[in-house]
């Protein structure tokens, strides 16, 4: 009796498990169903900016599919009834059962509406995804996006109006041009350096000028060109004549002895803690040489933006009362106890007063630069537009701060014997856009005239 009753328990239990044996592979089904035949459509996102499109530009899209994962891409330039594929790709099922492509997908490619014969104007980017969903007879959720553009295949007209006829080595000079379009970048390429150009309203509507420099050292002209690139990124080459004009190499001789080592190198220490326990003479070769690149590598970089209004009319102010020590590009050999060790260029003029003298800013401009530097000791450096800037080193005392404005009464600071200095006056230095100039052209009203306010 005990073993029937069991076995009438156990009956009931088994037809349980047989009436949801079907129930649960309906729900199974209709899961898998419901997964295979999901309804959301993949994303689209174009990286790149293209509001304009020049003759080629490229492109970077991103794609996600976060349930079947992404099947196929499309991309068409549409212009009015002109229609051009440019990208297409499939995506090729993963997984075991592959019944799912990738989540994510980073395409670049190459836009070039001047091949494919397109004209200026008005365009569209239409981008169209698919992914693996069975959505519509298995073809899968279709995304499509359309991303307006403007077409401008034709690069900006460039003309020259003016320039410097003749420039030396550590000189300076101008040229103007004429731009006919609005354009992102413009300016001068001078033997690969590039001489940002400035706006000229007085000089008509489109008419830029740009104040370039050769270096100290330059040998030849080779390269001399205005370069523009408009908004869509199509570019300009207009070459100019300019003539160079040999300079006079200058020399001179410097001796270092150990009195000098013994006073000027503990200024060093706390500014260059890594050649504490450097033997004397190592030390000094190597702030006269790896830390004077650095120092000018920093000048150069604060001279790298300049202000597009010109600040400054007229010839430049030297220092009141002062006498000539040291010229521009010389040539520098160093000795210790006979021995020639060093060879450096001096890139800029020493002046001399009384000592501890005001130091009056040049012109009219801007503080862009104060504090120690290096070889330079205590130092500012004015901004004074247009690219053009001076600097006044060794100093005891500085008196400005950065972003005050300054003019040619304002006492920046007092004459000092700072950084690598052997006694107290003032290095001055003329910089353009980085390059360092000689000061003497600066401080001559007739040259400064003649070669750069006439053209300006």
């Amino acid at each position: 009796m005990a073993s029937l009753e069991k076995n009438d328990r156990v009956k009931p239990s088994r037809s349980l498990v047989l009436l949801l044996l079907p129930l649960l592979f309906l729900i199974g089904a209709a899961v898998a169903l419901i997964f295979l035949y999901e309804r959301e459509a993949p994303q689209i996102t174009l990286v790149t900016e293209i509001a304009r499109v020049g003759r080629t530009k490229n492109l970077d899209l991103v794609l996600t599919d976060g349930k079947r994962g992404l099947r196929t891409v499309e991309a068409w330039l549409v212009q009015g009834e002109k229609k051009a594929k440019v990208f297409e790709k499939s995506y090729a099922p993963q997984g075991g059962l592959g019944l799912s492509g990738p989540a994510r997908a980073e395409e670049s490619f190459e836009l070039a509406p001047a091949e494919l014969k397109f004209k200026d104007g008005e365009a569209e980017l239409l981008v169209q995804v698919r992914d693996y969903s069975w959505w519509a007879w298995r073809q899968g959720n279709l995304a499509e996006v359309s991303f307006p553009a403007t077409i401008d295949i034709h690069p900006p007209l460039v003309r020259i109006v003016d320039s410097t006829r003749y420039i030396i080595p550590g000189g300076a000079g101008v040229v103007t041009y004429r731009i006919n379009e609005e354009v992102g970048e413009h300016g001068v390429l001078l033997n690969g350096f590039f001489h940002r150009g400035f706006p000229l309203p007085d000089k008509g509507e489109g008419v830029y000028g740009a104040v370039l420099a050769l270096p100290y050292d330059t040998k030849l002209i080779e390269q001399s060109l205005v370069r523009a690139v408009d908004l869509a990124g199509n570019e300009t080459r207009m070459p100019f004549g300019m003539v160079m004009r040999r300079g006079t190499k200058k020399e001179d001789r410097i001796e270092i002895s150990d009195n000098f080592l013994g006073s000027k190198l503990p200024e060093f220490d706390s500014y260059y803690p890594e050649l504490v326990g450097t033997p004397p003479l190592e030390q000094y070769l190597e702030i006269n040489d790896r830390i004077r690149q650095e120092n000018n590598a920093k000048i150069l970089e604060v001279c790298s933006h300049s202000k597009p209004e010109r600040m400054w009319d007229g010839r430049f102010q030297r220092l009141a009362r002062s006498s000539r020590r040291a010229g521009f590009a010389e040539y520098r050999t160093y000795y210790y106890q006979g021995k020639a060790i060093d060879h450096q260029v001096h890139l800029g003029i020493d002046l001399a007063s009384t000592s501890q003298a005001p130091v009056k800013a040049a012109t009219r401009g801007e503080v862009v630069f104060t504090g120690y530097l290096g070889i330079y000791g205590n130092m500012v450096i004015l901004d004074h537009g247009f690219g053009v800037f001076t600097l006044y080193s060794h100093l005891s005392q500085i008196q400005v701060e950065v972003g005050s404005p300054v003019g040619p009464e304002t006492v920046i600071g007092l004459t000092g014997h700072t950084g690598m200095a052997g006694g107290d006056h003032l290095h001055f230095s003329v910089l353009v856009n980085g390059i360092f100039v000689n000061p003497l052209e600066w401080w001559d009203s007739q040259w400064l005239t003649l070669n750069i306010l006439n053209y300006l």
